[in-house]
């Protein structure tokens, strides 16, 4: 970035606040529906809340540090809300990418549990097992990035990134201070002259989000392959009848999934491997942009392909159908991937 630094950080900014708007709609929207038609959702309602949820939280958290870098008077504020903000909503990323796992292996774990057995039995084990590990594998997926974020906030050495030079400062400096005291993400991977963390912090800080979505998008492919091979298998018996058969297969709807983690996060992750070839690099404004406008999407996205795409949470949330579970013997995994949109 050059001298109209403050410029592109207010554009920034803007972008930040207006996409991650409709990310906090998205996310909220499946939050208080969930609540609300609890009764008819049933068990659907209770990964679709928590994905939710946590992809709110963390729109929330980026929102409020993206409104703290528009003009004003409060650096001082703005940079200690940006140290705290930042990283407590990749943690809360962390936690949407855990759950977007635990999806994945529910989602497998319901299919071929149903398959291998009776249907009765089936779904009187499979809702069982659910329910004795629902509370301890979701209390996990929120406690450790946030046990995470905790250690890194008390162990983490705070820098001075403000020039304060013995004269008065000139305009150069005074836009050189807005441009370290800004609060964007990722924003001075690639621009070591404004340090804020000492380098054990900031290197976590890079690792974190890409070792996090890789493993998501490996996890989840691998799950998702797996699983749509034994649904080909299983594809021309009886045990699938035609109500329930998608003309695409389960990769048809689980490719979206996939697809989410990886437009969303592909910009971020292009800065930090960027990074780590090169420390100085400028006129990354570009890919700047690309990075706000694809990040702050992932709750938008996940509302789309998780809740509002599929025709079973419709149906209940509408009301067109009994309670979930107890009009079908097929869990909500099951059906979500199966059953077209």
């Amino acid at each position: 970035m050059n001298s109209s630094d403050e410029d592109k950080i207010t554009i920034l900014s803007w972008i930040y606040f207006s996409t991650l708007s409709l990310s906090l709609i998205g996310s909220c929207s499946v939050v208080v529906v969930s609540i609300i038609k609890r009764r008819h959702l049933n068990e659907q309602a209770k990964p679709l809340l928590q994905l939710a949820l946590a992809d709110f939280l963390a729109s929330l958290v980026l929102m409020i540090t993206a409104v703290i870098n528009l003009p004003h008077e409060i650096w001082s504020l703005s940079v200690e809300m940006c140290n705290f903000g930042l990283p407590l909503s990749l943690a809360f990323y962390c936690i949407s990418f855990l759950l977007v796992i635990i999806y994945a292996c529910e989602s497998a774990h319901a299919f071929q549990g149903w398959r291998e057995k009776t249907v009765q039995e089936a779904f009187e084990t499979q809702l069982s097992l659910r329910r004795r590990r629902f509370c301890l594998i979701y209390v996990i997926a929120w406690l450790v990035p946030i046990i995470g974020y905790f250690v890194y906030i008390c162990t983490v050495h705070y820098m001075e990134a403000t020039l304060k030079p013995a004269q008065m400062p000139t305009v150069t400096t005074i836009t050189r201070s807005r441009f370290c005291n800004s609060c964007i993400l990722f924003l001075h991977l690639t621009n070591d002259s404004c340090i804020t963390v000492d380098k054990e912090h900031a290197e976590f800080i890079q690792i974190l989000p890409l070792s996090g979505v890789l493993v998501v998008i490996i996890v989840c492919t691998v799950v998702y392959c797996k699983l749509e091979s034994s649904y080909r298998r299983y594809e021309n018996t009886t045990m699938i009848t035609m109500t329930q058969r998608n003309q695409g297969g389960i990769w048809s709807s689980a490719r979206y999934m996939i697809l989410v983690i990886i437009f969303c996060w592909a910009p971020a992750l292009l800065l930090i491997c960027l990074s780590f070839v090169q420390p100085r690099i400028n006129n990354l404004f570009p890919l700047y942009v690309t990075q706000a406008l694809s990040v702050s999407r992932q709750g938008f996205l996940n509302s789309i392909v998780y809740a509002w795409r599929r025709r079973n949470f419709r149906d209940a949330v509408l009301g067109e159908r009994l309670p979930l579970m107890a009009y079908s013997t097929r869990a909500f995994f099951d059906q979500s991937l199966s059953e077209p949109s």
